[in-house]
């Protein structure tokens, strides 16, 4: 508490405490005025009256209207998609555009201390679902980023084996967390639908789930709808949000589940009585244990969060007994069930977690000893520079985010306290008297923020960067919410704060996106190389089709990043990966010459046929990487040669079984004698060369 020391009677003391500094007592006018303002913009003492709505709580308000321009933002985004293939260069602006229309009217009426609880909801279910669509609009017809490649070859391989666990050779991890996939595999086996189809309804659904439990969630820790809504705003704004949490991939699933695990764990304190919350203990159980089968690194974020409410709630002044014994009960399922899980399937996630770890931490070092980044930021792995404005968007969403966190960490603190007029500086025997101890640690997981923002300046780390991101946002949304509420806007009824508010609140949006996506979040007018979605067009789905038709099944492949996605899905073929083999039989096919070791590294990995695709000659790769991304496969400074990938056409033991014109596939079986020649295609005599498919400019026929 701040106390004014001096000859001041006690009177002129609690007015530098609690109320406005009046003039006329000269010498003692700069310091109280700053000490005050300091503690009142960093959130020293709690003020409950400025964090509360005001209007009817059954009202639906203005959600009718802001479904409307949500409907209508839309239809730009989908003229923008649609204009991005067409290669026009005003695509990607106004879909930006698009995504704040939709975000921006909304927010300004959340914030806004007039709406209603059930307007709030309805508006965040409404702005989830136009977002939502926003994904659709980008990949309407199937699947084009990379991880949803590696979980639907999984679901094909439950699909038509009809059980679990089958190898994966794109992501070994993946069939031993399956939980995203049996539920899509059951829904296709019960509709007839599409694994795409079926997979939009399951994202679709985990996405509603997910927001609709987070407000719940921030409305049972806060006790204020209006900050839980707020707070869901800013959580649309982590980087991961817009796209990637919607890939079909299992973190999309799991996030929903750890919010609801929390969810449950708070519902659990807040029982009438003690014996009334053993019936959610033990659904929170089952839910801990279903999210250690979905994904590793969210269970085992799960269970630090819960090991750290347990150590809160046993420090709690007022929790009974009962209330800790349970606490500590789900710490210790939260411990138990993501270690045994890993031990029943082989524990496969230290080999595929460790080393991106260690990689990052070792360019963190590099970064804080040397003050140089291994990565340039806004500069692409090709060297094109991002546009100024998505620079500048960047760069104001982070400081934002920070200037949000400032303002409201040790505010929601003193929020959480059970005094309401106590400030942070509590004498040290009332410290521990806190209302939710989920809360406490949730403001101390923004921590972690800072943390990420400096393993994505490192080219290893940035994928740690942005996981730690994502799941560091829950802790910053309720954080940011409750400086929005309760020191930004108040208790202001005026729409210019609120505007001026939900203006930034957008920002962050859109600069989350484009941190994670950048200038390639739309699909482009032609194809581009190793740039994930940028790299999934039509000749590579025909190519991995035809070799399903002629050559069969379960052939063994080696190809680059992208066609091995396609060769795995699309054509069911068995692909070489360093993640599986340890072979990185991409440096036998950029190799300048066939020589001993790369037939022994072909032999070896047991390839069978070696697709090469000459578009790799045209350009840089867009993400780095045109294989495994090993050493010969970092840091290219030209593309590679056509004259290393033909040499196949000069050994008189491999043939050339297709041919489109810029995609070719080698039968390599009679390097090491293991298998017989592939069929001859009908017509033809066997072990003469296949005739191209495609004309030299590349358009099937």
């Amino acid at each position: 508490m701040t106390v004014v020391k001096g000859r001041a009677s006690p009177g002129r003391q609690k007015a530098y405490q609690d109320g406005p500094y009046r003039h006329g007592y000269p010498g003692r006018v700069s310091i109280p005025r700053v000490d005050l303002w300091i503690a009142a913009f960093l959130g020293l003492r709690r003020q409950d009256s400025a964090v509360g709505g005001v209007a009817d709580p059954s009202s639906l308000g203005m959600s009718p209207v802001f479904a409307f321009l949500c409907s209508c933002a839309l239809v730009v985004a989908a003229l923008a998609a649609n204009a991005s293939r067409l290669g026009e260069g005003w695509a990607v602006p106004a879909f930006y555009c698009a995504i704040a229309a939709i975000f921006l009217p909304a927010a300004a009426r959340i914030i806004h201390p007039g709406a209603s609880r059930l307007e709030r909801l309805a508006l965040i279910v409404i702005v989830t679902s136009a977002l939502f669509v926003v994904r659709l609009i980008r990949a309407p017809v199937a699947f084009i980023d990379h991880d949803e490649f590696l979980h639907w070859a999984t679901v094909n391989d439950i699909l038509e084996a009809g059980r679990l666990f089958l190898p994966n050779p794109l992501l070994p991890v993946s069939p031993l967390y399956p939980g995203l996939e049996l539920i899509t595999s059951a829904l296709v086996n019960l509709s007839g639908l599409s694994v795409f189809a079926a997979g939009l309804i399951v994202l679709a659904a985990a996405r509603m789930v997910l927001m609709l439990t987070l407000f719940l969630l921030f409305e049972k820790i806060t006790g204020s709808a209006r900050i839980a809504s707020i707070a869901c705003l800013i959580y649309m704004g982590s980087s991961t949000f817009l796209l990637f949490d919607v890939h079909y991939s299992y973190e999309s699933l799991a996030i929903p589940m750890l919010a609801a695990v929390l969810l449950a764990s708070e519902s659990r304190r807040m029982e009438r009585s003690d014996a009334a919350g053993w019936p959610t203990v033990v659904a929170t159980m089952v839910l801990i244990v279903a999210l250690a089968a979905t994904h590793h690194l969210t269970s085992y974020f799960c269970t630090a969060l819960l090991c750290g409410t347990a150590v809160m709630e046993c420090l709690r002044q007022g929790a009974s007994a009962m209330q800790r014994r349970q606490a500590i009960l789900l710490a210790s399922i939260a411990v138990i069930a993501p270690v045994a899980w890993s031990k029943i399937v082989g524990n496969p996630t230290g080999s595929y977690i460790l080393p991106v770890l260690a990689g990052g931490l070792h360019e963190v070092a590099q970064l804080v000893s040397s003050s140089t980044s291994t990565r340039k930021l806004f500069v692409s792995d090709t060297g094109a520079l991002a546009p100024a404005w998505q620079r500048y968007l960047t760069m104001a969403g982070v400081a934002l985010i920070c200037l949000g966190l400032l303002t409201g960490f040790l505010r929601s603190l003193v929020f959480n306290g059970q005094l309401r007029n106590a400030s942070i500086l509590w004498p040290p025997t009332r410290w521990r008297l806190w209302r939710s101890s989920l809360l406490q640690i949730l403001v101390l997981v923004t921590l972690a923020y800072p943390v990420s923002i400096i393993f994505r300046l490192t080219r290893s780390g940035w994928e740690i960067g942005n996981r730690i991101g994502s799941l560091s946002f829950l802790g910053v949304a309720i954080v940011v919410a409750v400086a929005v509420a309760a020191f930004w806007h108040g208790a202001s009824r005026g729409w210019l704060r609120a505007t001026a508010l939900a203006a930034a609140a957008t920002t962050v949006l859109v600069a989350g996106v484009i941190s994670s996506e950048g200038p390639r979040i739309l699909v482009p007018a032609g194809y581009e190389v190793s740039a994930d979605s940028s790299s999934i067009e039509p000749m590579g789905i025909s190519a991995a089709k035809w070799t399903r038709e002629w050559l069969g099944g379960d052939q063994h492949f080696a190809a680059d990043r992208i066609n091995r996605l396609l060769l795995s899905t699309y054509g069911r073929q068995k692909v070489s990966t360093t993640l599986e083999s340890g072979q990185d039989t991409g440096m036998a096919i950029t190799a300048a010459n066939l020589g001993p070791m790369e037939r022994k590294l072909l032999i070896d990995s047991g390839v069978g046929f070696v697709m090469v695709d000459l578009r790799m000659t045209t350009g840089l790769p867009g993400v780095g990487v045109y294989f495994d991304g090993g050493a010969q496969d970092r840091n290219h400074m030209v593309p590679l040669q056509p004259s290393s990938l033909l040499k196949f056409n000069s050994e008189p033991d491999v043939d050339r079984t297709f041919d489109n014109g810029f995609m070719v596939i080698f039968d390599v079986g009679r390097l090491g004698k293991t298998r017989q020649p592939a069929p001859a295609v009908p017509g033809q005599r066997t072990g003469e060369p296949v005739q191209s498919l495609g004309r030299t400019d590349g358009d099937l026929q």
